[in-house]
């Protein structure tokens, strides 16, 4: 049967080992009233409870050409109209990557109008394995920027982590993404409810734009793995399409260091906000209702590699109006 609204996606992230199916598991037996379907990167390589397969999970779908955050976009926008074409559709879709996926194309998939008008990304949740997060981060880049894509990130195995360490590791990721919701579980055990992005405010500058007008551009503390947040702000409108070129030339530029983008800016000549998100390959940046209360300005977090920031607000000034 065809359903009206948009079918609910959680994407699980998250490096070798760190808890991803434990995780899944979990989610599934929580969701045994819901219909279910999970989308595989590498099935062979898992193990999903067998009761929770006749349970609770309609299909499993695998993917095998390789990453679905990279090569297998076809692949999975085919799965994707598979499961539109079933006569009972799901209520609930779980997408689970290779340890080592690059998720912002996926991520960016579902803001395709044809992908959006009928799947709805609820969530992008990253496990970080609270034993070796740290080192994984200075040896694999794709975990920064699973991290940093996130909207929600589970810091998983606390165990047998002393409380100052387990608070410490938390500072830790809320600077690299301090975008997300961040909870804390010791054996991969969360509730879907956990699983729901919160809203989360921009963190507030360090000093407010001049009198003149000025761009405000605040760089966060960096870490020892180099992943950084570059906070603009600025009470001057941007133009929309100048806005959209130069984030798109950018992203194209500085793939390897530029993860993610997202904020309200004001448009010129336009009464309402509109939404920046980017990642991946994939930006949207759309209306996103009145200011009410709030005076028109505009607000971008950047996250990234090595971000400079000189280079954000040379990259972003050619837009402003």
């Amino acid at each position: 049967m065809r359903k009206n609204n948009p079918i609910n996606v959680y994407l699980l992230t998250g490096f070798l080992g760190a808890g991803k199916t434990t995780l899944l598991n979990g989610l599934l037996q929580q969701s045994r009233d819901l219909r279910n379907i999970v989308i595989e990167n590498e099935f062979g390589k898992v193990n999903i409870d067998a009761s929770l397969v006749a349970a609770q999970i309609e299909n499993i779908y695998e993917l095998t050409s390789g990453c679905i955050c990279c090569s297998l976009d076809n692949e999975l926008l085919e799965v994707l109209g598979g499961i539109l074409r079933l006569e009972e559709q799901p209520d609930q879709v779980f997408i689970e990557t290779t340890g080592i996926a690059d998720t912002g194309n996926i991520i960016g998939m579902f803001s395709i109008p044809d992908v959006k008008a009928r799947f709805r990304l609820v969530s992008t949740v990253c496990v970080a394995d609270a034993e070796n997060v740290e080192t994984r981060l200075e040896q694999v880049t794709e975990v920064g920027k699973q991290l940093s894509c996130a909207d929600v990130i589970v810091l998983n195995k606390t165990k047998d982590l002393p409380l100052p360490e387990q608070l410490r590791l938390q500072a830790l990721l809320e600077n690299i993404n301090p975008l997300a919701y961040i909870t804390a579980t010791a054996d991969g055990q969360v509730t879907l409810a956990d699983m729901q992005p919160q809203e989360r405010r921009v963190p507030a500058p360090a000093m407010g734009p001049s009198a003149d007008g000025a761009a405000c551009v605040v760089p966060a503390e960096k870490t020892p793995h180099k992943i950084n947040t570059v906070l603009f702000e600025s009470p001057r409108p941007f133009d929309l399409q100048m806005l959209a070129f130069v984030l798109e030339m950018n992203f194209n530029v500085y793939t390897d260091q530029l993860y993610r983008i997202k904020g309200y800016v004001a448009v010129k000549d336009q009464p309402e906000k509109y939404l920046v998100q980017s990642t991946g390959n994939y930006l949207s940046i759309v209306p996103a209702g009145p200011w009410g209360d709030t005076l028109p300005s505009s607000t971008l977090v950047f996250i990234g590699k090595d971000l400079k920031s000189a280079t954000i607000e040379r990259i972003l000034r050619p837009a402003l109006k």
